[in-house]
């Protein structure tokens, strides 16, 4: 294979002419090292010395017409001009409370203007964004804080079921005992300063965000000479130890990522030819994927984002979908899932639509999914992405003209720039085909666990290979398919939950002796979180009472949908280990075989 035939692989008008199995042999037929698993997204587009703030200024000087962001739930409407208005206002406002370099601050609500705001604001300033998942309690919040080394947090007062200022309360009930305006002093949150509430009401100890705007009224701010390998933003996933890492991304991996994606999705030639985007985002923005492709991708094309809600609601994200005329759709398969049972009871004359390209990750996409979205939605194409965390995010892709059945049987095309392989458990690759653990090395890798030197150097070894801890398969035309978990990772409706953070709270139960908790399968959700308790000797719980403990102390999503109360122990090896997967058959049966 010549150089030039190589660097057609990621052209994807070249690719229908390009006979794929032989795209991503990386050796001459004769080499020895050919049938190992190994892959390279080689690619003559270069990449970009991007950062996330020059990204913006370059959407806002060339379009600062066009809308930029449309959040429904708020009934606000922005150009890239008047979000940049908005942007400059916060900027101000940090900059007055002596933000500097390199500080952290915390972003702890769901899905609107605000969130995007800050996303821009921060990157601009060179501070580093830090995404909270909305729905953690008083012990996740605290261990975010702590870890990341929080000094300001920009939060609700109340959404849905959540009551932010208690709950803050809960980890240092002093925290709202000194004057309004002034700096926090939390012994429990040490580098926690400044709390900032989107409410209009006013707090002790606390800024309204009419307040803080306020405060950077008359005032200037500097913009620091913010490199593309920065660190800009932590996004918190699970780790071994039970307790979530902090995975700190940069500007150049995940804007070159979003580049990557859109590109590979087609909007980038789209763009170049005078179409334009509307992207509907009902994914969480403290995602990875609703990060990536709900802001990022849209705006390195100058796209519009449609925020439909907060939370997702399936019935606001159909109305979107339908009156905006929206063309690109994303989201896990049980977004997908139950935004087509809404869609599906509309009259026939509401049906219209204009989706053209729709994504979906964070979860395996099944074929019964597939089929069903194409019979509802015959103009559109369904493409999967694969991807983590730690490599911002996308690592596999399909392409927009690939066929049905590769889409459903694969978890995508090598990415741009993006070498992969496969090893076994001694490190040694594998031949294509042959499951093991899959790495991954390339611009794309997290500059690390923040404050967790030793956590980092498990996950990216010497050699510099990310080790994803997915077992997956690498075929020798580029492609490849996720087939299960080194890990223990449940992931429910495109969360990933680890099992031993949920066993080490629920073994915080006065009346619980052990507990494994584990994943089972659910059509809605993907997989549903089990678990089989032991109680201490005399105890009597129910699985009810166990519910009840748990409500208000670890987010919703985490508390287990299933729990069951052993009374002859837990299935073991003979090597004394837990049989998670013999409790898994077992608790199948049950559910499905209740007595």
């Amino acid at each position: 294979m010549t150089k030039s035939s190589v660097f057609k692989v990621t052209n994807l008008k070249g690719l229908r002419d390009i006979n794929r199995c032989q795209i991503h042999r990386r050796f001459s037929r004769n080499n020895h090292w050919s049938k190992y698993s190994y892959l390279y997204g080689a690619s003559s587009d270069p990449l970009k010395p991007y950062t996330i703030g020059g990204v913006f200024n370059d959407a806002v000087q060339q379009t600062p017409d066009r809308e930029c962001l449309v959040s429904q739930h708020e009934n606000k409407r922005h150009t890239f001009a008047t979000m940049d208005s908005e942007v400059d206002k916060l900027c101000r406002s940090f900059n007055a409370i002596g933000l500097k370099h390199g500080d952290r601050v915390g972003i702890w609500m769901p899905n609107c203007v605000l969130y995007y705001t800050a996303i821009i604001a921060t990157a601009r300033l060179g501070l580093i964004l830090v995404n909270i998942n909305p729905a953690y309690q008083s012990d996740e919040l605290k261990h975010t804080l702590i870890l990341a080394e929080v000094k300001c947090l920009l939060t609700l007062e109340k959404f849905r079921t959540q009551n932010y200022p208690e709950i803050l309360e809960k980890i240092d009930s002093d925290i709202w005992k000194r004057p309004s305006n002034t700096p926090i002093k939390s012994k429990t949150i040490p580098m926690l300063e400044s709390v900032i509430f989107d409410s209009e009401n006013s707090i002790n100890g606390a800024y309204n965000l009419q307040t803080f705007l306020d405060l950077g009224f008359n005032s200037n701010y500097s913009i620091p000479n913010v490199q593309p390998d920065e660190g800009c933003i932590i996004q918190f996933t699970s780790g071994t130890t039970g307790k979530p890492k902090a995975a700190l991304l940069n500007h150049f991996a995940l804007m070159n990522n979003a580049y990557s994606i859109m590109k590979r999705l087609g909007i980038i030639d789209d763009i170049s030819e005078g179409k334009l985007h509307k992207f509907c985002c009902p994914m969480p923005l403290f995602h990875a994927s609703g990060l990536s492709i709900g802001a990022l991708g849209p705006m390195v094309t100058k796209s519009t984002i449609f925020l439909p809600s907060g939370h997702f609601d399936p019935k606001v994200t159909v109305d979107v979908l339908t009156k905006e005329k929206c063309t690109i759709l994303f989201g896990t398969p049980t977004i997908f899932m139950d935004t087509m049972s809404i869609f599906e009871k509309l009259p026939p004359e509401q049906q219209h639509n204009h989706i053209k390209k729709a994504m979906t990750g964070g979860a395996t996409c099944s074929p019964n999914l597939m089929i069903k979205f194409k019979n509802m939605f015959p103009r559109a194409k369904i493409l999967s992405l694969f991807g983590m965390t730690e490599t911002s995010p996308c690592t596999f892709q399909n392409f927009s003209n690939d066929s049905d059945e590769r889409i459903m049987s694969t978890m995508g095309f090598i990415q741009d720039h993006v070498e992969a392989k496969v090893v076994d458990t001694n490190g040694n690759m594998v031949p294509f085909g042959t499951p093991g653990e899959l790495l991954i090395h390339g611009y794309l890798k997290m500059n690390g666990y923040f404050n967790d030197e030793e956590k980092t150097k498990e996950t990216i070894d010497s050699n510099g290979w990310l080790h994803t801890g997915d077992q997956f398969v690498l075929y020798e035309d580029g492609y490849g398919n996720h087939v299960g978990r080194l890990k223990e990772m449940i992931i429910r409706g495109g969360e990933n939950l680890f099992p031993k953070e949920i066993e080490y709270f629920l073994e915080s139960h006065p009346m619980i002796s052990q507990v494994q908790v584990y994943g089972v399968p659910d059509e809605r959700m993907g997989e549903e979180v089990c678990a089989s308790v032991i109680l201490k000797e005399g105890a009597t719980v129910t699985e009810a009472d166990i519910k009840a403990y748990s409500k208000g102390k670890i987010a919703h999503f985490k508390i287990p949908k299933y729990i069951f109360i052993e009374k002859d122990g837990f299935p073991m090896t003979a090597s004394g280990k837990v049989q998670k997967n013999k409790l898994s058959e077992i608790a199948i049966t049950r559910i499905s075989s209740p007595t």
